[in-house]
C-alpha cells in the first residue's frame, strides 16, 4: 500500500516541520513538499528534503487545490502556520486537515493567540499547568475537534521562553506521532515522554 501523502504549510522557522519530515524519513507518510506565505520566513535558511515553495494566501488558493490533488495529496499539516485555511481547503482534505497548538486549548486560543504571546498570557495568569494540543482544523482559529493533548507542571520561577522551550520539545515528539497514527488508522501514544501527562 503506497503511503498516505501530505503538504505542510509554515509561516515560521519549519522545526515542527522539520520533525515531520524526520519522523518519517522511514516512508511511514510521504511530504509532497512544503508551502510558506512568508518569503523571509526562517523554513528557507533549513536544508531540506523536499520542495520548498512560496505562495500567496487567496491568489494562489484555487491553485494549489488543484496541485495537490494531482499529486494525490490526502491531508494538510499546518506547522507553524499563522493564516486562516480558505473554506475549499477544509472542504476538500476534511477531517485530515491538522494543526498543533502551544496551549491546552480551549484556553489560550484564537485570533492573536500564537507563539510568546500564549506563554506570557500563560505564565501572567498563574496557570499550574500548560501543554500542547492537536486538533483538526475548520474555519475558526483553534476551534476544530481535538486529537490530542499532552500537559506539563509550570514550574517555579518559569520564564514565557522557558515554557516555551518546553513545549516546543514536546511538539517535535507528538506532532508527527498523532498524525502518523491518525493517518494509518493507528492508536495514539500513551507512553509519554519524561515530565509530561495526559
Amino acid at each position: 500500500m503506497n503511503p498516505p501523502k501530505v503538504a505542510i504549510l509554515v509561516s515560521g522557522s519549519g522545526s515542527n516541520a522539520v520533525s515531520l519530515l524526520d519522523f518519517w524519513a522511514n516512508g511511514a507518510v510521504e511530504a509532497v513538499g512544503i508551502w510558506t506565505n512568508r518569503r523571509t520566513a526562517g523554513i528557507w535558511n533549513r536544508n531540506l528534503d523536499v520542495p520548498l515553495a512560496h505562495f500567496v494566501p487567496g491568489a494562489d488558493d484555487e491553485g494549489l487545490l488543484q496541485q495537490w490533488r494531482s499529486e494525490g495529496v490526502g491531508a494538510l499539516v499546518l506547522a507553524g502556520y499563522l493564516k486562516p485555511i480558505p473554506a475549499s481547503w477544509i472542504r476538500d482534505f476534511g477531517p485530515r486537515c491538522y494543526n498543533i497548538h502551544p496551549a491546552l486549548l480551549p484556553a489560550y486560543g484564537g485570533h492573536g493567540m500564537y507563539g510568546h504571546h500564549i506563554h506570557e498570557a500563560v505564565v501572567a495568569a498563574g496557570e499550574s499547568e500548560s501543554g500542547l494540543s492537536i486538533h483538526r482544523v475548520t474555519e475558526h482559529y483553534d476551534e476544530g475537534p481535538v486529537l490530542f493533548q499532552m500537559r506539563t507542571k509550570l514550574r517555579p520561577n518559569d520564564t514565557p521562553e522557558e515554557l516555551a522551550a518546553r513545549i516546543l520539545k514536546g511538539e517535535h515528539w507528538a506532532y508527527p506521532r498523532v498524525i502518523t497514527a491518525d493517518l494509518l488508522g493507528n492508536e495514539f501514544p500513551t507512553e509519554l515522554p519524561e515530565g509530561w501527562y495526559k
